[in-house]
């Protein structure tokens, strides 16, 4: 995306509310004065919308059968997504049912298919490796990982050292450098 672009979608991050500052524990345990709520795209269709088209352009040089969106906040951006791109979606539980079919993978997919994950963000990168498991135990291959935004906290490094590519829309760094 050229700086333009990142400016414009780190405006409506913040317009929307999505970039709050203050002191907040992250879901990896660390503290940060920048929170970045995400979940609140599915108030705003058109600044999901935006989001959407700049997954859609990383997504555009990558090979891949499926997207897998991660819950919870990556599932409505891979929804969005897969309708831009016209592309199938399937989404990996967090926990497996106790209930019905007891599926851990929700969609249609066979084993040998090749899925590249959707999350929202990434900082650690342990919640992203989970999701990589639960899809490779089901016989599907991931080999790639788009997020919205890098917080530039190890995730990267965390995903080379397993094999995987990492794919950021814009970090961390690039947000918080334009004026909002």
């Amino acid at each position: 995306m050229n700086e333009s672009s990142v400016a414009s979608l780190a405006q409506t991050l913040f317009d929307i509310g999505a970039i709050q500052f203050g002191d907040f524990v992250l879901h990896s345990g660390q503290r940060s004065p920048v929170y970045l709520d995400l979940r609140l795209l599915v108030s705003f269709p058109a600044a999901l919308r935006q989001v959407a088209q700049a997954y859609t352009q990383i997504l555009q040089t990558l090979s891949f059968d499926l997207l897998a969106a991660y819950p919870y906040a990556a599932l409505p951006i891979g929804t969005a997504i897969a309708l831009e791109m016209n592309a199938p979606l399937i989404y990996p539980r967090k926990e497996q049912k106790a209930y019905g079919t007891g599926k851990r993978i929700e969609g249609q997919w066979q084993p040998g298919q090749r899925a590249v994950l959707i999350e929202d963000l990434i900082t650690s990168g342990a919640s992203i490796l989970q999701a990589i498991e639960t899809l490779h135990a089901a016989g599907l291959l991931v080999r790639d990982v788009v997020v919205l935004i890098d917080r530039e906290q190890g995730g990267r490094a965390a995903l080379q050292a397993r094999g995987y590519q990492l794919h950021a829309v814009m970090t961390l760094t690039q947000v918080m450098g334009h004026e909002v």
